[in-house]
């Protein structure tokens, strides 16, 4: 976004008075508040406009964005692999974790036009979905 100064400089001086910012400021007559009416409407309807195109521009998601929540996914399945490796070495079943692994697995994969990444998302799906089958027949 680029803002743009659209008034005088706040160091500018009138060569009547000699003070700085004299310039800017004027006590208008009878006709003043009527011209500056229209000027606050139109404010009005720019703040609105302003606050339309911020929430576009909210939504829209980049591909560093999309990349960074596919990899976020994805270290977070890994995250529960863990979690039910370490359980298996305990002893225990691990089924808080066996459902934590399936929820990380069922969240909304978001694709990404590297196929690197594709492949390395689908190659940890994939060991996900072995160890949840493996659950499954014990």
């Amino acid at each position: 976004m680029r803002i743009e100064r659209t008034g005088a400089s706040p160091t500018a001086t009138t060569p009547s008075s000699g003070r700085a910012g004299a310039a800017g400021f004027s006590l208008g007559g009878a006709g003043a508040p009527a011209a500056a009416a229209p000027a606050a409407s139109a404010a009005g309807v720019m703040g609105v406009a302003s606050v339309g195109a911020l929430m576009a521009l909210q939504g829209a998601e980049t591909a560093t964005e999309r990349r960074r929540r596919a990899m976020r996914r994805a270290s977070g399945i890994l995250d529960r692999l863990e979690e039910v490796k370490l359980a298996l070495l305990e002893g225990g079943r691990g089924e808080a974790a066996l459902s934590g692994l399936a929820r990380a697995v069922r969240e909304e994969r978001v694709g990404d036009e590297d196929q690197g990444l594709n492949q390395l998302l689908n190659q940890i799906e994939i060991r996900a979905a072995v160890e949840l089958a493996k659950a499954r027949l014990v």
